[in-house]
C-alpha cells in the first residue's frame, strides 16, 4: 500500500471542540425555552450557570486529565450562562422598547426581500438613548432594491411580533417590526465603504453580465433577486447546490476548499494555494457586504483550510472549538441559525474525517484523485454532517448532490476566481469592464448550464417531512459512529454511495407511482394560507393548487407518500395557488398542468408569469385548457368544469377554475358522493353555478377563499347542504381567515368544518356506505 492510501491516524477530540460543542447543544435547546421564563428565573438561571462553570474549570486545573464529562458539563454550564444573560437582555430590551415611537436610527443586516405586500428586511436600530437592538421592517415598494448596510432614520413605533410569529423573532433575536411608510430620500450607505462596494458591483454585474448576471450576482455578492425570478435558484437547490448562491454563506469552508484543490491541479504550492484561496476568502466577505453570517462562515472555511495548509487536523478542530465558543458565547441565537449550523457542520465534517474517505482514493492516479477523489470526500464528509439537517430545512434529500458538487467544483471555482478579477477590473478600469465581464459572464454561463442539466432530471429529488432536532441526533450518530469505527474504506464501498441514488433517479424514478393507497380519497395539505388539494383513486392522482410554501408543500407530499402525480389543476395564478408549482417539479414527476381555457390567452401580469412557470416545467403531457362541461378522470373520480364560463377578472378570485368531483364507486355511472372544489370563487360565482350542480346538494365542499365574509352565506349553505367543508388556511393569517361567521353558518347548514391550521393534513375516505374523515392532528373521526 502507498504512502497516499494509508489510512490517515483517527484525529483526536480536542477539549475545546468537545466544550464548544456542548455549549452549542446545550443554547440550542435552551434558548427557544427561555423565552417563556421570567427575567428573575433567567438571572438565576445564569449565576447557577457561571457558578457551576467557576466549580468545573477550577476542579480541572488542578487535574492532569480531565474528563470528557467534565468537559461536556462546563460547556453546558457556560451555555446556561450565556444564553440566560441573552435571553434576560433580549426580554428586557423588548419590554422597554416595544410601542416607543423612535426616532430610530436603522442599519439593514439583510437585502429586502419582496413579499405581498411591498418589502421587507432586518436591521440593527438604535434609539435616541444609544440602545441597539434587532428588528424587522417593513419597506413599501420604493424599498424594492435596498442593499444590506443602508442606513436612515425613521420615525414610527416598534410593534411586538404577533402571536404566529413570536417564536421565530425570538429565535432569531427580533424585538419586533417597524413599518416604514416612506423611504427617507437621504437612506444611504455613508460609512459603509463595504456594503458601496457591492452595491457598484451587482450594478456592474448586472449592466455587463448578460444572461450570466444573476448567476455572478449571487456567487459573488450574495445577491439573489435576479436568480430567484428567473427560477435558477430552485435548481441550485434541487442538485443540492444551494450553498453556492446563500446569501449567508452558508457551507462557504467547503467551497473555498474546492478553490484550493482546483488550484492544486496548476501545480501551486500549499502556501500558494492558501494565499489565493484567502484572497478569495476576503475578496467573498468584502463583495457580500461584511455581513455577520458571511463573517462566520469564511472564519470557519479558515479552520478548514489551516487543516489543509499544515495538514494538522488536531489544531484545525481546536480552532473550530474555538469559533463555536466565541460566536455561541456572545450571540445564542447563532446556535439556532440555519448558516451557522451548515458552516460549523460542514467544516467539521470535512475536517474530521474527509482525510479518511479520501484515503479510499490512495491507489488512483494523483490527478484523478485531486479533481474526483477530492471533490467527492469534501463533499460525502460535509453531507454526512449536514445533510439531514438540510433536508429538514428543505423538506427533500437532493439525490444528485454527490454528481452536482464534482461537477460543479471546477466551474464554481472557475467563475469566482474569474468574476473576481473581472469585477475588479471593471471597478479600477471602467473602459475595460464589458470585456472583463463578459468572459465572467461566460463561466458563469457554464456553471448554469450544468446545473440546468442536472435539475432537468425527473424525479432528482425525495420529499421529506422530518423534524430538525431528530435529524441533527442522526448527524451526530452517524458522523460520531464513523470517528469511533476508523475503517478502512474501498472505492467500492464509496462507488456504491455515488452509484445508487444515481440508478435510483434514472431507472426508478420514471416508474415511482408513490405509495399505494387502497382507498379513494381527497386530501387536504396543510400548506400555509394556501390550498393544496390531493385527489388519488385506483393508482391515479391528481392534485389541485400548490399554495406558495415550498417546504410545506413538500412535507406534505412527503407525507402522503406521493412521487408521481397524473396532473396538477391550478385554479387562478393567485401566489397562494400557484406560487409553489415549480418546486413540486423538485420532488414529484408531473405528468401535465390543467388551467382554465382563458388563462392560455389571458394578458395579465399573473396569468404570463403562470405560462412562464409552466413552459420552463416542461410538462410531458403538456397544458391544457379547460372549459365548461370538460371532464378530467382519476380513478373513480370524474371532475368536470362547472366554473368559469368565460374570465372577467383578469384570472382573479372570480376566475377560479372549479370542479363538481363525483365518486363512482360500483361503476354504474351514478354518483354516490359528490365534492365541489371552487378555488376563491365565492357566493356570487357558486349562485352563478348553481345550474350545474346537483340539485339535492353536494357532500364535501372545499370552501372557497379560505373562508372569506363572502364565500358563502346561508341561504348557498343550505342549498349546498355539505357534510364536511374543507378550509385551506394558515395558522393566525393576517386576513382573518376563515371568518367565524362562514364556520357557524356551515356548521349551522350541517358540515363538519375542517381547517387546515388546526387538524393539518385532511384526508376524506370514499366507500359505498360512508365518508371516513382522519386528520393529521387529531384522533380518527367519522
Amino acid at each position: 500500500m502507498s504512502a497516499d492510501s494509508a489510512k490517515p491516524p483517527r484525529p483526536h477530540l480536542p477539549p475545546v471542540l468537545l466544550a464548544g460543542l456542548a455549549l452549542w447543544a446545550v443554547t440550542a435547546l435552551w434558548w427557544p425555552w427561555a423565552r417563556t421564563l421570567d427575567e428573575g428565573i433567567l438571572v438565576g438561571a445564569a449565576a447557577a450557570g457561571s457558578a457551576v462553570a467557576v466549580l468545573v474549570f477550577a476542579r480541572g486545573l488542578r487535574r492532569k486529565h480531565v474528563s470528557v464529562a467534565a468537559i461536556a458539563l462546563l460547556g453546558a454550564a457556560v451555555a446556561l450562562a450565556a444564553s440566560s444573560v441573552g435571553a434576560a437582555a433580549l426580554t428586557s430590551s423588548t419590554e422597554a422598547l416595544v410601542g416607543r415611537e423612535g426616532p430610530w436610527e436603522c442599519t439593514l443586516t439583510t437585502d429586502a426581500k419582496g413579499t405581498d405586500f411591498g418589502f421587507r428586511a432586518e436591521a440593527r436600530i438604535v434609539d435616541g438613548e444609544g440602545r441597539v437592538v434587532s428588528a424587522r421592517l417593513l419597506l413599501p415598494e420604493e424599498g424594492e432594491g435596498m442593499l444590506r448596510g443602508t442606513r436612515f432614520s425613521v420615525s414610527a413605533p416598534l410593534k411586538a411580533p404577533g402571536d404566529s410569529s413570536e417564536e421565530y423573532f425570538w429565535n432569531a433575536g427580533l424585538v419586533g417590526t417597524l413599518v416604514v411608510s416612506a423611504v427617507p430620500p437621504d437612506a444611504s450607505h455613508q460609512s459603509a465603504p463595504f456594503a458601496s462596494l457591492r452595491e457598484q458591483a451587482i450594478h456592474l454585474i448586472g449592466r455587463y453580465g448578460g444572461q450570466g448576471a444573476p448567476l455572478l450576482q449571487a456567487l459573488l455578492c450574495g445577491w439573489r433577486p435576479a436568480i430567484e425570478e428567473t427560477g435558477a435558484y430552485e435548481q441550485f437547490k434541487t442538485v443540492g447546490l444551494a450553498h453556492l448562491v446563500a446569501v449567508s454563506g452558508a457551507h462557504l469552508s467547503i467551497v473555498t476548499l474546492f478553490v484550493a484543490q482546483i488550484l492544486g491541479v496548476l501545480r501551486l504550492g500549499r502556501r500558494s494555494r492558501a494565499c489565493a484561496t484567502a484572497l478569495f476568502l476576503g475578496g467573498y466577505v468584502c463583495f457580500t457586504g461584511m455581513p455577520v453570517s458571511a463573517l462566520r462562515a469564511a472564519v470557519m472555511a479558515g479552520t478548514g483550510l489551516l487543516a489543509l495548509v499544515t495538514d494538522r487536523r488536531n489544531s484545525a478542530l481546536t480552532a473550530l472549538g474555538a469559533c463555536i465558543v466565541l460566536f455561541v458565547g456572545l450571540d445564542p441565537t447563532c446556535a439556532l441559525s440555519a448558516s451557522f449550523v451548515l458552516s460549523a457542520g460542514s467544516t467539521l465534517g470535512i475536517v474530521l474525517v474527509a482525510p479518511l474517505i479520501l484515503s479510499a482514493f490512495g491507489s488512483w492516479p494523483r490527478r484523478a484523485r485531486s479533481l474526483i477523489g477530492e471533490p467527492l470526500s469534501l463533499t460525502a464528509a460535509s453531507a454526512l454532517a449536514t445533510q439531514p439537517y438540510a433536508a429538514a430545512l428543505f423538506a427533500q434529500v437532493p439525490l444528485l448532490s454527490p454528481i452536482a458538487n464534482i461537477a460543479a467544483a471546477p466551474l464554481f471555482a472557475l467563475a469566482c476566481t474569474v468574476g473576481f478579477v473581472a469585477v475588479l477590473v471593471g471597478l479600477v478600469a471602467p473602459p475595460a469592464a464589458p470585456a472583463a465581464i463578459g468572459v465572467a459572464d461566460l463561466t458563469a454561463r457554464a456553471l448554469g448550464w450544468i446545473v440546468d442539466l442536472l435539475a432537468r432530471v425527473p424525479g432528482s429529488c425525495l420529499p421529506v417531512d422530518a423534524e430538525v432536532v431528530p435529524m441533527v441526533c442522526l448527524s451526530a450518530v452517524m458522523l460520531g459512529g464513523l470517528w469511533a469505527w476508523w475503517p478502512t474504506l474501498r472505492p467500492r464501498m464509496l462507488a456504491l454511495g455515488l452509484v445508487v441514488p444515481l440508478a435510483a433517479v434514472l431507472v426508478l424514478a420514471p416508474f415511482a407511482s408513490g405509495a399505494s393507497h387502497p382507498e379513494d380519497e381527497i386530501v387536504m395539505l396543510n400548506v400555509g394560507q394556501g390550498d393544496a388539494f390531493l385527489v388519488r383513486s385506483r393508482g391515479a392522482s391528481l392534485l389541485i393548487d400548490t399554495g406558495n410554501q415550498d417546504g410545506m408543500l413538500k412535507e406534505a407530499v412527503a407525507r402522503q407518500g406521493v412521487r408521481r402525480l397524473d396532473a396538477v389543476a391550478i385554479t387562478h395564478p393567485d401566489d397562494d395557488h400557484c406560487g409553489s408549482l415549480a418546486a413540486l417539479g423538485d420532488v414529484a414527476l408531473v405528468g401535465g398542468l390543467l388551467v382554465a381555457e382563458d388563462l392560455l390567452t389571458c394578458p395579465c401580469d399573473a396569468c404570463a408569469d403562470l405560462r412562464d412557470t409552466a413552459a420552463r416545467e416542461e410538462y410531458r403531457s403538456g397544458i391544457a385548457g379547460l372549459s365548461v362541461g370538460d371532464e378530467v378522470s382519476c380513478g373513480r373520480f370524474t371532475l368536470r368544469v362547472v366554473w368559469p364560463r368565460s374570465f372577467s377578472d383578469e384570472g382573479g378570485n372570480a376566475d377560479s377554475l372549479s370542479f363538481l368531483c363525483s365518486w363512482d364507486g360500483d361503476g354504474d355511472g351514478a354518483a354516490e358522493w359528490t365534492t365541489l372544489f371552487c378555488g376563491d370563487a365565492e357566493a356570487d360565482e357558486l349562485r352563478a353555478m348553481a345550474s350545474d350542480l346537483p340539485s339535492d346538494g353536494i357532500d364535501v365542499l372545499k370552501v372557497g377563499h379560505h373562508g372569506s365574509k363572502k364565500s358563502i352565506d346561508g341561504e348557498l349553505a343550505a342549498e349546498l347542504r355539505p357534510s364536511v367543508a374543507l378550509i385551506g388556511v394558515g395558522e393566525r393569517n393576517r386576513y382573518g381567515h376563515p371568518a367565524p361567521a362562514v364556520c357557524e353558518t356551515l356548521a349551522a347548514a350541517g358540515a363538519e368544518v375542517l381547517c387546515s391550521d388546526e387538524r393539518g393534513d385532511v384526508s376524506v375516505a370514499f366507500s359505498m356506505e360512508k365518508l371516513t374523515v382522519r386528520s393529521q392532528n387529531d384522533a380518527p373521526a367519522s
